[in-house]
């Protein structure tokens, strides 16, 4: 384990409401989005800690009421920010009477980070896109975007983000693959997916996702027929439940000609491998297990 990486935060701010704790339970604790809809205010803030591969990680999630985050900024600043790996801010997309304070102390975050983290990352999630129409989502993200950008060195994100979809558990792994790959070991996992999708035209994709569902590793070209998160969704229940007591798990799914195989592998880690079925969909889907295996050992 990388001791620079061991005591790293990944740090949860915004305004009160704006669905930071529930984020959090979804993605980093495998909460259903319907058991975190009626969550308390955050009091001071909440800490975890997190193991990804050979990285471990403390999650903290700050309370989003006015006095918290101003004392956040101000006198606990440089205990707060400093080592931050990630700061993820928070914004309500269906709240637009928050959104100028919001914006507010955004810059003051962004401003802290750079004091006190300089090498930290930034996301801004426009978040529960689920409560803004499905017609006004792409207008009212670019709208937000323009508005929340700040000039300066930072290249900071924009996403939006939902609970209640796909869309938060692939920017979170989005976040957690930038420093992830920075261990020897999962450099090692990235660089043999890469050579079995060089290797294999007909392999289509390849994912690795922790128990929760957050995909560490996503490679392929997979879109236009198949966004394999929503397969994970799918069958979320009974990955839920098998996942855990059992030592082997496989399920096989056939889409069109494409086969699907979920494996789980040690540590935690659930494979996910896509390709188009040539022969019988056994063959294939042995060919994936395989490629499972060889992972499997690598980590």
């Amino acid at each position: 384990m990388l001791s620079s990486q061991t005591s790293r935060k990944v740090l949860f701010m915004g305004l009160g409401a704006s669905g930071k704790s529930s984020i959090r339970s979804v993605v980093f604790e495998g909460k259903n989005p319907e058991e975190v809809t009626d969550y308390n205010a955050t009091i001071n803030y909440t800490r975890s800690t997190k193991n990804f591969i050979d990285s471990s990680f403390q999650i903290f999630d700050c309370g989003g009421q006015e006095n918290f985050i101003s004392a956040f900024m101000g006198e606990q600043a440089e205990f707060i920010f400093s080592n931050v790996a990630i700061f993820v801010w928070v914004v309500d997309m269906s709240d637009f009477e928050q959104v100028s304070t919001s914006k507010f102390y955004f810059n003051h975050g962004i401003s802290r980070l750079q004091e006190f983290s300089p090498d930290g990352t930034a996301f801004c999630l426009f978040h529960k896109r689920d409560l803004v129409s499905s017609a006004q989502q792409e207008e009212t993200y670019h709208t937000m975007k323009k508005y929340f950008e700040i000039e300066g060195p930072l290249d900071i994100q924009y996403r939006t983000t939902s609970i209640f979809d796909r869309s938060v558990y692939h920017t979170v792994g989005e976040m957690l693959q930038t420093l992830i790959l920075k261990t020897t070991k999962a450099l090692t996992v990235s660089e043999a997916i890469q050579d079995f999708l060089t290797e294999d035209e007909d392999l289509l994709g390849i994912i690795i996702c922790n128990e929760e569902g957050v995909p560490l590793f996503q490679e392929g070209n997979y879109s236009d027929f198949l966004e394999p998160a929503n397969m994970a969704l799918a069958n979320h229940e009974k990955l839920k439940s098998d996942f855990r007591p059992l030592k082997s798990l496989k399920i096989t799914m056939e889409i069109n000609n494409n086969l699907v195989v979920f494996q789980k592998l040690k540590k935690d880690l659930m494979f996910i491998g896509i390709a188009i079925k040539t022969g019988s969909a056994q063959f294939t889907a042995v060919k994936l297990e395989k490629i499972a295996e060889v992972i499997k050992k690598l980590l």
